[in-house]
């Protein structure tokens, strides 16, 4: 009986031991640094070494795009390929026509997106590499959710853009409050003095003369576009900053669809260059995205340092000095816009019309060759 006693107790011994054992290894696994998701994703990205961007030209908008990141992880490096917007589509189709896998994001404009690189399958869903933390974070973002460019809303990302300027006015010649409304263009009283940057080429102007096709249940459409073309001696150029420079000597003393940037310039060098905002007009405003989307195209290379880079891209910091080098706006509501005109800022609340928008995008060569038909041979 003692010994059968004995070998209970040992055996108690035993497993109470045993017991301690297991629950001391299970403690100190836990206590043990674990490696996330995210840092196997960062730790990957290192190991590819590197990612290949290809987006805006301009020394101050490369430094934007690669300077910080470069600094946070040193270990993975930037090649940004700076090049005009038209040239984006072609260099990406041929790279993937060739089966030359070099690109893993692309930072380009709208148009390009929807008109070029999403028919040709040459962009993939970003949402799979939208994965580290600020991409994770909506919570800081205009409506608490990414924007995009795309009815799918899935491919083309919208981080940025910019209150579009209606027009450029000399203000020695345009009297404050006097247009209130694109139909007061139609007053004999501004016919020859107003110019404008050809609407049949890509940029502001033909942002505008497609918010006129749009609007004809608001007394626009084409017969307030035939009005203003064939009876109020429009002047068009193909240079912004001639426009700018017919509105300083007071040539024209109106000019649709320059470059608000430039403008500015002109006006803090004292030059009688004033800025109207198209949130000024009682038909509202319209936001332009310009360069501030990205997208990722079908088989990039460096997938985890895509992601990685994404994530920088989209946290405060970087926004920041991206807006800065641009001129552009955050869509991140803690992005200072002080470097920014206030006129071209968009206020979160007010609705404005998004010519950036696929529906609106479609509709571009429909408006360019009614505008064609209409202008002044």
């Amino acid at each position: 009986k003692e010994t059968s006693a004995m070998r209970r107790k040992l055996a108690l011994a035993l497993t109470i031991g045993v017991g301690i054992f297991c629950f001391a290894s299970l403690a100190e696994a836990a206590s043990a640094p674990k490696i996330s998701e995210w840092g196997k994703t960062v730790a990957a990205a290192k190991g590819e070494g590197r990612v290949v961007i290809m987006g805006p030209a301009g020394a101050d908008v490369r430094d934007a795009f690669t300077e910080g990141f470069q600094k946070k992880y040193p270990g993975i490096q930037v090649d940004y390929n700076g090049m005009a917007g038209a040239q984006v589509a072609p260099k990406l189709l041929n790279e993937l026509s060739a089966r030359v896998y070099r690109t893993d994001l692309v930072i380009a404009g709208t148009i390009t997106a929807i008109e070029s690189l999403i028919p040709a399958n040459a962009i993939i869903p970003i949402q799979s590499y939208l994965v580290g933390p600020e991409s994770q974070d909506l919570s800081k973002w205009k409506g608490g959710k990414f924007d995009f460019s795309d009815n799918a809303e899935k491919y083309n990302l919208v981080f940025g853009n910019r209150l579009q300027v209606a027009f450029v006015y000399n203000r020695d010649m345009v009297p404050s409050g006097k247009i209130r409304s694109w139909k007061d263009f139609l007053s004999p009283e501004w016919k020859g003095k107003v110019t404008m940057l050809n609407p049949a080429r890509a940029g502001a102007s033909q942002g505008w003369v497609t918010f006129w096709y749009i609007k004809e249940s608001q007394g626009f459409g084409k017969t307030f576009m035939r009005q203003l073309f064939t009876t109020q001696d429009v002047s068009l150029s193909n240079d912004e900053r001639q426009l700018l420079d017919f509105v300083a000597r007071g040539r024209y003393p109106i000019a649709i669809g320059p470059s608000g940037t430039q403008a500015f310039e002109m006006k803090n060098k004292g030059l009688p260059v004033e800025l109207f905002g198209s949130a000024a007009l009682q038909e509202g405003g319209v936001i332009s995205a310009s360069n501030g989307t990205v997208m990722v195209p079908r088989n990039a290379p460096h997938a985890n340092a895509a992601k990685v880079y994404l994530d920088y891209l989209f946290s405060r910091d970087a926004q920041h000095v991206w807006s800065k080098a641009t001129g552009l706006t955050s869509r991140r509501r803690d992005v200072s816009n002080d470097h920014i005109p206030d006129v071209l800022v968009p206020k979160e609340g007010v609705t404005y019309l998004a010519d950036y928008k696929e529906r609106f995008v479609v509709l571009r060569d429909e408006v360019v060759d009614f505008v064609n038909s209409i202008l002044p041979r």
